[in-house]
Formats: structure tokens, sequence, C-alpha cells
């Protein structure tokens, strides 16, 4: 596809930011050149309610987080028909995006439109309302702001009741009938479900959350690699680091490790690059550094696959 069927295909580029060109605690009151109130939608599925929005209320200005490409894809051709200034998209997680680019009472809404329940007990790590998070909102939030979420999933409506509980954002839970219109919406209603869990938070108490500090990350190189059998050791304590596969290309010379990386509940998953720079010898990085927001569990991680010790 060429630069111009992809402009045309998009129709503009322009509101999707790169989240890693943006610097922490954002100022987006620059971004989008005015100060007005701000509102943000974790997971915008295919853009619609975001594209109504953003037409309804020029008076505000809109930040979208998605991770599906397809689902951007979708959401950039609705908000550039008729074209508008006040919305911008991410690819970014819910999560990091709070941490990293958002300041402290700078938020007028947040919401988050039937987001994946993950209805499996041995999976409610991955639901992103758990009581951290829920702290991480109502500090992003300004002092009347408030946080919205409906979901379908009694499950996950009684988890994020429980979680709230002793966080510092206050919900209040009601059945509702469907008034988004939203493709999920009309997906659990052709379905045959009728009732919602309809989530209004509002800030109990303003909770301090440290900020991570970023730092200068480091490259390392090691002797003592040997590539057909690597297996470095995980850390499980404050920062954690967990390595998953190695895959190996005796070819180039060249491996990727897949590495989580979790402080402060705040994580980062991403692959960590082997390189053979001479005979036996590997440089040790980040496979892609833009896309890592550098902190000392980053360089702990890169300290532990070039099979340093392991810190006492």
């Amino acid at each position: 596809m060429t630069a111009n069927s992809t402009c045309k295909y998009y129709l503009s580029l322009s509101p999707l930011l790169n989240p890693w060109d943006l610097s922490d605690n954002c100022s987006w009151e620059t971004v989008f050149g005015r100060r007005v109130p701000l509102e943000l939608e974790i997971g915008f599925g295919n853009g619609e309610f975001l594209a109504r929005n953003s037409v309804l209320a020029p008076e505000r200005d809109f930040v979208g987080l998605e991770l599906s490409w397809n689902s951007i894809k979708r959401a950039l051709r609705r908000i550039n028909r008729p074209p508008r200034s006040n919305v911008k998209l991410i690819r970014i997680p819910g999560r990091l995006a709070l941490e990293r680019l958002f300041a402290p009472n700078s938020l007028e809404v947040i919401r988050c439109l039937f987001p994946v329940p993950w209805p499996n007990p041995k999976m409610a790590n991955k639901r992103l309302f758990s009581t951290t998070f829920l702290d991480l909102v109502a500090n992003r939030l300004i002092g009347q702001g408030f946080f919205q979420m409906v979901t379908d999933n009694r499950e996950l409506a009684d988890w994020t009741n429980e979680q709230a509980t002793i966080s510092a954002l206050e919900l209040e839970m009601v059945e509702s009938q469907a008034k988004f219109d939203t493709k999920y919406e009309r997906k659990w209603q052709d379905g045959g479900r009728e009732i919602f869990f309809h989530f209004i938070g509002r800030k109990r108490f303003h909770k301090e959350i440290p900020a991570l500090d970023s730092c200068c990350m480091q490259t390392f190189f090691s002797d003592r690699i040997d590539p057909f059998d690597y297996s470095p050791p995980n850390f499980l304590g404050q920062p954690t680091v967990v390595f998953g596969q190695f895959i190996y290309d005796s070819r180039i010379g060249q491996g990727l490790i897949r590495t989580k990386v979790v402080e402060s509940n705040f994580a980062q998953e991403f692959y960590i690059k082997l390189s053979e720079v001479s005979q036996g010898r590997f440089q040790i990085s980040p496979a892609l550094p833009r896309q890592i927001f550098p902190t000392d569990g980053v360089n702990l991680a890169l300290s532990l696959a070039s099979l340093n010790e392991v810190p006492k």
C-alpha cells in the first residue's frame, strides 16, 4: 500500500499519536492547542461513541486508547468524517497511559465501555479495575470529575464493586437498559441481554501515587551466554522481572527473549535482544527501545538477561 493510498484509506493519520513521542505527564493543552475539559476513553472499540461525543461536544477534547490496530483503523475513518481537531487516538494499554501520560487532577472524565470481563477466576489478574487501578483513576480525575464503566458481565461488576470498597474512588452501580449504542452493546442485545451494569465513580479522596522515576537505559555486554542453553533468572522481588520464551537465530547471531517487568503496580512487556558482536560476546539491549519507558526495573531486566549476579 502506497503512502497516498494509506492516507486515502485512513483519510488522515493526524489524530493518531505515538505514545513514545509524548513526555511524562504530557501537556495536553499543548497537544490540542487550547485549555478545555479533557475526557479519556479506555478501549474505544470501533470508535462510535468517541466519534459521536467529539462532534456533540466540540468545546471538549477527547483522548481514546486502544490496542487493536483494526479498531484504530475504523476509528480513524470515523473521526475524520467530518475532520475534527478535538480528538486524539493512542495505541497503548490503559494503565500505562494513565501512569505515564496524564498528570494528577487532569481529567474530567475517564470512561470504559464494555471492557474484556475475563470471567474465568484464573484470569482475574488480567482485569483492569483493581483497587490499585481505581486509586490511579481517582488520582488523575479532577475534584469534580467522574469515572464511567459499563459491562454486561455480572462477575466483573461484582468484582469491581468489591475492589472499589477500599479504593480512593467511590463507585455507584445501577442496572440499566442499553443506551450507549456501541457495537458490543448491540451484540449483547442481539444475544437477548437487556440489563447492563453501569458504574459511576467519583473521587472519594485524593491518594498520592508515587511517580516512577525515569532513568537512562543501559546497554550490557556478556561473555557468559550460551544461546543454545540460555535461561536467565527471574527476579521476584521489587521490581519483579519474569522472562518468557527465548528464540535464537544462529544464522544471524541474534535472539529475542520475552520480558515482563512490574514495579509499583506498573507493568511493561517487551522483548530483549541478544546480538553476537564478536565470537562468544553478546550485546543485550531492548529490541524496540522507543517503545519502553526507561526505569530501574528495565535496567534490572537487562542486567539479569546478561547473566549478571541476581541482586540480594
